[in-house]
């Protein structure tokens, strides 16, 4: 079989070599300049990090793949983002745009050398073509994991004393990451040969990703607002409706065409076993020591209790200016508490007010005061919880008056 064309990496290794170039020496420091270059090399890296991936692809072939592209623009931009953003650095656009372009570089060299060797060595093809074996079940073993896998999940959240323990997080990683959107994948390509692995794997990952911010800007305009059980609540009971809709889907399929991937079925089984030990051992160790349990007034259920938009304990003012801020209470106690809140200036009462918050219930309290002399003082935030007298949340806000 003849090689393909590499033209189109001939013309991604010389415009990352412009890209680099331009980021060195940035001759144009002109903003609109800077984003077009930065688009072009968004747009280049991705299509240097598929092609990686599919090395026996012409360019036509990885164009069909527009969703995996975009996807891998966007999780190379965001990860050297990152990387900038936490390092000495700093996140600038130039830097950004040099290190996509040297990355884009070395992916179009890696693509040119694995091409030349896979045609090179690629075999002569011949009339005996592997067969895979194929599960003749009414239910495959992959969707039987999944829906187990599901039900554990919502199990583990609401079951007491197992939603006591951190044990719910083992297959929520799972959930957040990956089987919602693995599963969505299946409903919408359910033949083995609608997508390539990897595709199925990549959108697999970023529905689940999306799935999981968009259930959680959902929760934030509700009274429960934003809380990672009844996210993931909310995933598990999704993910045994996508299996339903995949068996519904599936029975219509030739035995032949249906997706089957093998080594996902047994690490998805291996972890599922793993999932079922944690939980027994778990559920058998909070009945046998139930004193170990935490209780309603442990940090696992706690109440939150923060000063809205104020992201520093300092705050600058001026004589006599008027100050709006506003105090959050959000109840996690799991359970109806009544509170007293208090603020203060050197032991002297500016606010007090009692309130009573159902469980997983917010409020927002708002608090005006004028600035007086100047000075630097202290502003104490105490909640308690009736009938304690001790306070049960501290805030502290340091006042510098000029």
């Amino acid at each position: 079989m003849k090689g393909i064309s590499s033209k189109d990496l001939m013309l991604l290794f010389i415009i990352s070599i412009i890209t680099t170039i331009f980021a060195s020496t940035q001759p144009i420091d002109n903003f609109i300049v800077n984003i077009l270059v930065f688009m072009v090399i968004f747009v280049s890296s991705g299509y240097s990090l598929i092609s990686v991936l599919y090395p026996e692809e012409n360019y036509s072939g990885l164009l069909k793949k527009p969703l995996l592209l975009m996807e891998l623009c966007v999780f190379l931009t965001i990860l050297i983002s990152v990387i900038l953003k936490y390092s000495s650095l700093g996140l600038q656009l130039r830097d950004l745009i040099l290190i996509l372009s040297l990355i884009t570089i070395v992916l179009s060299i890696t693509t040119y050398i694995l091409r030349i060797n896979h045609f090179k060595g690629e075999p002569e093809e011949t009339s005996e073509k592997f067969i895979p074996t194929y599960s003749n079940g009414v239910l495959s073993k992959n969707l039987l994991t999944l829906i187990l896998l599901s039900v554990l999940m919502i199990v583990t959240v609401i079951v007491p004393p197992i939603n006591k323990t951190p044990l719910w997080m083992v297959p929520g990683s799972l959930f957040v990451c990956f089987i919602p959107g693995y599963l969505l994948m299946t409903v919408t390509f359910p033949k083995n040969d609608d997508l390539e692995l990897v595709e199925r794997f990549g959108l697999g990952c970023g529905a689940s990703l999306v799935l999981t911010s968009l259930i959680g800007l959902a929760f934030n305009y509700t009274a429960w607002s934003i809380r990672l059980e009844l996210i993931l609540i909310v995933l598990a009971v999704f993910s045994l409706i996508f299996c339903l809709i995949t068996f519904l889907r599936t029975k219509k399929i030739p035995l032949e065409r249906r997706l089957h991937i093998p080594k996902l079925e047994r690490i998805l089984r291996v972890f599922l076993i793993i999932c079922i030990i944690l939980t027994l051992c778990t559920a058998a160790y909070t009945i046998i020591q139930p004193g170990q349990l935490p209780s309603g007034d442990d940090k696992t259920n706690s109440t939150d209790f923060y000063i809205k938009g104020l992201n520093a304990n300092t705050l600058n003012l001026t004589s006599g200016t008027k100050t709006n801020l506003t105090m959050v209470v959000v109840n996690r106690e799991g359970s109806t508490v009544n509170y007293r809140l208090l603020i203060q200036v050197n032991s002297t009462i500016l606010k007090q007010d009692n309130i009573t918050l159902q469980n997983n219930e917010k409020m927002e309290i708002p608090f005006n005061f004028t600035a007086g002399t100047s000075g630097e003082r202290k502003m104490e935030f105490l909640l308690y919880k009736l009938p304690d007298n001790n306070p049960y949340k501290t805030r502290e806000l340091w006042m510098r008056i000029t």
